[in-house]
């Protein structure tokens, strides 16, 4: 075989070469960009910041505490013939005593057992309603139509000095779940709402059990 004829051989290997690359980086392009792996945040665009639990932040106003379409300033207004009673111990993440004596089950909620039945986030939300309401607080008390339980616990919303609806704010952070048993249904649709925005946003237990 003569040089001409090795010469347009090798020229020829190198085309195709260079086509077979072209094709391979044409299909690695189109793959890559099927499966999200040549996605980028744009130039000096703040990252997610990540959530308390590890999970992503909801987008919304954290400084306002706003999460998707329940916010803080939606809590009802303190009605005004509220009775007021002050805080001597948290039991659970739904339950406390009074200092008058009185045994009492959060409303409308159910939070993850603790002690011997344990369940996952229950010490987290005991801690959590504790730190709303430490010994001493001052609260405004709301019952419903049945105000004792089986149990003979006074079945109470409660709302701090500030017009917070403890009940509503511990769905709303995800320590606890809306449970709405008639007679009782004040606020129903306010708690129920609230905990399809935790769930969706996966806060608090939602994003950790």
């Amino acid at each position: 075989m003569g040089p001409e004829c090795q010469n347009r051989l090798v020229k020829k290997g190198r085309n195709l070469l260079v086509v077979v690359l072209g094709i391979a980086l044409v299909v690695l392009l189109m793959v890559g960009n099927a499966r999200g792996w040549w996605s980028f945040s744009p130039a000096g665009a703040p990252p997610t910041a990540p959530a308390a639990n590890g999970t992503l932040a909801p987008e919304g106003d954290a400084a306002s505490g706003e999460i998707g379409e329940i916010t803080a300033s939606e809590d009802p207004a303190v009605p005004a013939d509220a009775g007021e009673a002050w805080v001597d111990y948290v039991h659970d993440g739904d339950t406390l005593f009074l200092t008058d004596g009185r045994k009492v089950r959060l409303l409308g909620i159910d939070t993850p057992e603790v002690g011997e039945h344990a369940e996952c986030y229950g010490d987290v939300a005991r801690e959590r309603l504790r730190t709303l309401l430490p010994a001493g607080t001052h609260v405004r008390t709301v019952a419903d139509v049945q105000p004792l339980d089986r149990y003979g616990r006074s079945l109470l919303f409660l709302f701090t000095d500030d017009g917070a609806l403890v009940n509503l704010g511990l769905i709303r952070d995800g320590y606890a779940e809306a449970v709405v048993l008639e007679p009782n249904v004040l606020w129903a649709d306010r708690l129920e709402a609230a905990e399809d925005t935790a769930q969706t946003a996966s806060l608090g237990m939602w994003g950790a059990c």
